[in-house]
Formats: structure tokens, C-alpha cells, sequence
């Protein structure tokens, strides 16, 4: 089970390596053969000593064309510096198992997407001599699935585009639907995949519009996890309650310096603001509302 944000993005493959197929279908339209066999490539890419490089996730697998690698990168803004560990990774996976060498880059920021789309390039500016040319993955072309039965079509890819998608404001429209194709699947996926959904949305908002989902759901999947949430809702109650208060009060003076600056929001974006329990990310806001002039400088999505 992943842990944060940047981890769900990319161990989601390792969890259901057929997605990559799937995916590398549904949003960038390329017929990537059939994955049939995988395993998981230690990440650890340091040769001896002198330098650490890791990689998310590596993956091998066997394919109707047959044996290549899958490196899978999350990443959240751009950075010339991953330009160099990309290639590193490529060239130095290339020569160690002699197999062709497939980069994914994966990202919820669509500033980053077309970053890592760009010309991505080492060398001297005017004659660079090498281009990394990812596949990426981002909210501007990973569907973004708001019908309950395109959801269930394909449950772990719609679980994969939510993710992507965790920064929009409008994220409940795709979270919702979810939440029903979950329960198409048996319980024991559906629980998994659900509290998968919940640490890959990070502490956001939309983290805590998916919890007050599951805990109004009907769904059997949900008792145990609604248990489970209750539980140490009871055990962290007072503190929560102490917090609650306060982060309230800050996302009230967020939304009153917009609103007399005359900054219009929609109704999506007061939910995002009035109900985020993240108190850096309420601090930030609070900080550029009396500078911006729309709404897209205030989130920086």
C-alpha cells in the first residue's frame, strides 16, 4: 500500500501492471503490447558508492514483443535536474539487462505535464546532444471520469485518473462516481482500492470530500472502513475538534479577502477552500488572496 501522494501515482502499476497497457491506450492512444508477466526491479540505481539514484518504480515485463522495462516517474513540478537521472536511468538500464527501456512520467499538475512534454534535452542549449522523450501522463489528457458506469468499466483505471485529477477543484464530480464503481468490485478489492483512493488524494481537500463520502456511503465495502474512521475519529476527537475550529476560521478569512477584492469563485471552489483541512495549504491561500487577480494564481494548479 502506498504511503503519500507521489507514491500512489506510481505503485498503482505495481498493483495492477496491466493498467499500463490500458492506459498507454486510453490517453495517449499508443498500442503498447499486452503485458502478461511482470516483477519488480529494485529502484536502487547506485553503482558503488559515490552517488544515490533511485527510481520509482521499475518494472519488467513480458510482452506478445517481448521483455522491455517499465520506468515509472511521479512528478510534481518541473526540474531540470530529473532530466539527468532520467537518462541515467534509461542509458543505465539499457546496458545492464540489454532491454529496451519505456519512461513514464506521471503528474497532477498540468504545468508539469507540459513541461515534461517539451524538449526535455542535455547538452548545450544551441546542440544539445541527448532529448529524453517521456511518455506523460497528466490531468490535461487522462480522462477525467465523472460517470458512474465509465468508472466501473475499467475501477482501477478510474481510481488511477482521480488521482491525477486530485487538484481539481471539481474533483467530487469524479469522486462520487467512484465511489459506486468500488462497489461493483467484492469487498476486499473495493476496500483496498478505497483506502488506496484516500492517501493517494494527500491531505486536501478532496481527501476530505472522499472521506465524508465513504462515511454516507451505503455500500458494503464501506462499513469496515467507516468503522476503522469512526474509531479514530473517537481517539483524536478532542484535538480534531481544537483544529476543526481553527482551520475554519482561516478558510472564512481566505474566502471573505476574495470576495471584498470582488475575486469570483465557483460554487467548487468555496466547497475546495470551506472544507480543506490542510492548514499549510490554508496559510498559502490566505497569504496570495489580498494579491491575486483569478482564482487559477490562488490554487497554482
Amino acid at each position: 500500500m502506498a504511503k503519500v501522494p507521489h507514491e500512489a501515482l506510481h505503485h498503482i502499476f505495481r498493483d495492477e501492471p496491466g493498467l499500463f497497457s490500458r492506459a498507454m491506450s486510453r490517453i495517449l492512444d499508443e498500442d503498447f503490447p499486452e503485458v502478461r508477466e511482470v516483477s519488480v526491479i529494485n529502484g536502487d540505481l547506485t553503482e558503488i558508492m559515490p552517488v544515490e539514484r533511485h527510481a520509482d518504480t521499475i518494472l519488467k515485463v513480458d510482452t506478445d514483443e517481448g521483455e522491455q522495462l517499465l520506468v515509472i516517474e511521479p512528478q510534481t513540478e518541473a526540474q531540470k535536474k530529473k532530466i539527468r537521472s532520467w537518462a541515467y536511468y534509461i542509458a543505465y538500464l539499457e546496458n545492464k539487462y540489454e532491454l529496451p527501456v519505456t519512461l513514464l512520467v506521471i503528474t497532477a499538475s498540468e504545468t508539469t505535464a507540459r513541461w515534461a512534454r517539451g524538449s526535455v534535452t542535455l547538452g548545450p542549449s544551441g546542440r544539445p546532444s541527448m532529448r529524453v522523450l517521456p511518455f506523460v501522463f497528466g490531468p490535461d489528457n487522462t480522462p477525467f471520469i465523472t460517470k458512474s458506469e465509465v468508472a466501473a468499466a475499467d475501477v482501477v483505471f478510474a481510481v488511477f485518473a482521480a488521482l491525477t485529477h486530485r487538484l481539481n477543484p471539481e474533483i467530487e464530480r469524479a469522486l462520487s462516481p467512484l465511489a459506486y464503481a468500488l462497489s461493483t468490485t467484492d469487498i476486499a478489492t473495493a476496500q483496498f482500492l478505497a483506502e488506496f483512493t484516500d492517501v493517494g488524494l494527500g491531505d486536501s481537500c478532496a481527501r476530505s470530500t472522499w472521506k465524508r463520502i465513504i462515511m454516507t456511503m451505503t455500500y458494503p465495502y464501506a462499513s469496515k472502513l467507516r468503522e476503522e474512521l469512526e474509531s479514530k475519529g473517537r481517539e483524536e476527537g478532542l484535538e480534531l475538534g481544537l483544529e476543526q475550529g481553527q482551520l475554519q476560521g482561516q478558510a472564512k478569512m481566505v474566502l471573505a479577502v476574495l470576495d471584498r477584492r470582488g475575486i469570483v469563485l465557483t460554487d467548487a471552489e468555496r466547497e475546495r477552500i470551506s472544507s480543506c483541512t490542510d492548514e499549510d495549504l490554508l496559510l498559502e491561500w490566505g497569504m496570495k488572496a489580498g494579491l491575486v487577480s483569478r482564482t487559477e494564481e490562488l490554487f497554482g494548479d
